[in-house]
């Protein structure tokens, strides 16, 4: 079972706190078993159960919490980490299900993430699926470095430039602008001033967090990256009612 990192904790919008699974009951208990694992390139729409081994049954959205706005998160990268989708499945009373867009040939991970209802179980739960067809692969291994700006559109965000290192909360100044000197007009993104998900350079953990607003277009990242090496970070923010998704990736040593 892969391991992970999730943030799906207590129910207050702004911030879930960041806590760690790994080899034990939380990270196995909820089990992820798509219907297919290989696509055409194109929309799609992925179908999927959630099966909780405790009980062994089928999980339905009855079964899970709202947290930021939503049952269930269903995060999407490809293997070379250039490919990103944040979704959000239904559960349509025997699966669940979701429109994907996959233009890209390659491998991808597929993340599952929620809270069960009855006990507050976070789980982050993961599959595999193939895409053929499409436009040609990304080149894999990813070639990452610390890159800590980018942009989308006008709008651009910088992560400050302190060292980072593995085992200890890190503490990142997040600071967005605009390329055409306005200023940004932020609003909340399901419940957070931002969504921050992380993975390091080989795709098999996952780390979800929100950063607090700190002042205008300010905002402070607070993550605790597992191990040393390079990590890509997707940072989702709403600027003048459209959603950004900006790549940028950090060392941690």
């Amino acid at each position: 079972m892969i391991k992970a990192m999730v943030s799906l904790g207590a129910l207050v919008f702004g911030v879930w706190s960041q806590s760690a699974f790994g080899h034990g009951e939380a990270e196995t208990r909820i089990v992820l078993e798509p219907e297919l694992t290989s696509f055409s390139a194109g929309m799609s729409t992925y179908k999927f159960k959630l099966i909780d081994t405790e009980t062994n049954k089928l999980v339905s959205d009855s079964d899970l919490s709202i947290a930021h706005e939503k049952k269930l998160h269903l995060v999407i990268y490809d293997s070379s980490l250039n490919e990103f989708q944040h979704i959000h499945p239904e559960f349509n009373g025997n699966s669940w299900s979701v429109s994907a867009q996959f233009l890209v040939n390659g491998e991808y991970w597929v993340w599952a993430q929620g809270e069960l209802a009855a006990d507050g179980t976070e789980f982050s739960t993961s599959s595999k699926l193939s895409v053929s067809g499409g436009v040609i692969a990304w080149p894999t291994p990813p070639a990452l470095s610390d890159m800590r700006s980018g942009q989308s559109g006008v709008s651009k965000i910088n992560l400050s430039s302190n060292k980072v290192t593995a085992g200890k909360m890190a503490m990142l100044d997040l600071i967005m602008t605009r390329t055409d000197g306005s200023n940004p007009q932020l609003s909340p993104y399901m419940g957070a001033f931002a969504h921050v998900i992380a993975t390091p350079d080989d795709g098999d953990s996952l780390i979800h967090v929100h950063p607090v607003s700190t002042g205008q277009s300010k905002g402070m990242l607070h993550a605790t990256f597992p191990s040393a090496g390079l990590y890509r970070l997707w940072i989702q923010f709403i600027d003048d009612g459209n959603l950004k998704v900006i790549p940028v990736s950090i060392k941690v040593f």
